[in-house]
């Protein structure tokens, strides 16, 4: 269903600095256990972009267990811990993407996401790099498209730089979002949901606070 030409191109590492070997015939076997098809009708469905290790993933279908939890990520060394979660939690709603988001919302002809969760995306903090920022203006009004009513996309970040450029695609799109927490940026991400992955710890651990920005859809 997935088209392998896209214009929006996919940008990062896709295996960590460690020199760990893996069997990836293995790995693509795992992955094809779990790996995400389509959208159908019958189900609910929450749209987990870039989930790095996977904690995300794993506390969003425990939280809704009756959803099923598209974990969107090109990252193999994080996607191996994620499915070793998925296995050793037996946990039955979750559907692995290994590659971009873009091919997903391509497959879609309807509006079937209840929720978005973008945390800790690559900053990209030059300024020649900008252009590879996820999170821009037309990156949400395209899901918005495929948003249910009255639908959240949650975004989290420690930069500081991101949180100016994420403040600019929110303007952008004022006629389509409602900013909900809009007089709370200043509160922290567990004051929300108690999780902390690993990048909010290293967000903690070297001093910065993450923002937190909850958009629902008009």
């Amino acid at each position: 269903m997935f088209s392998s030409h896209y214009t929006n191109r996919l940008f990062g590492r896709t295996r960590g600095r460690s020199k760990k070997k893996i069997n990836l015939k293995n790995y693509y076997e795992t992955v094809d256990k779990y790996k995400f098809q389509n959208f159908d009708e019958k189900s609910e469905y929450i749209l987990d972009v870039g989930t790095g290790y996977g904690e995300t993933s794993i506390f969003l279908a425990k939280q809704f267990p009756y959803r099923v939890v598209v974990s969107c990520e090109k990252y193999i060394d994080g996607n191996i811990i994620l499915l070793k979660n998925i296995e050793n939690n037996k946990i039955k709603n979750i559907r692995l993407y290994n590659g971009n988001v873009y091919d997903v919302l391509e497959g879609i002809s309807r509006e079937c996401i209840n929720l978005v969760w973008i945390f800790f995306p690559d900053p990209w903090p030059k300024n020649r790099h900008a252009k590879r920022r996820l999170i821009t203006s037309d990156f949400l009004i395209k899901l918005h498209k495929n948003l249910k009513e009255n639908s959240e996309i949650h975004i989290a970040t420690d930069s500081f730089i991101y949180v100016r450029f994420i403040l600019n695609s929110i303007y952008k799109c004022k006629d389509y979002f409602n900013w909900v927490n809009q007089s709370e940026i200043n509160l922290s991400i567990k004051d929300y949901f108690d999780i902390e992955t690993k990048y909010y710890k290293k967000a903690i651990n070297s001093q910065r606070k993450p923002s937190l920005f909850i958009l629902r859809k008009l």
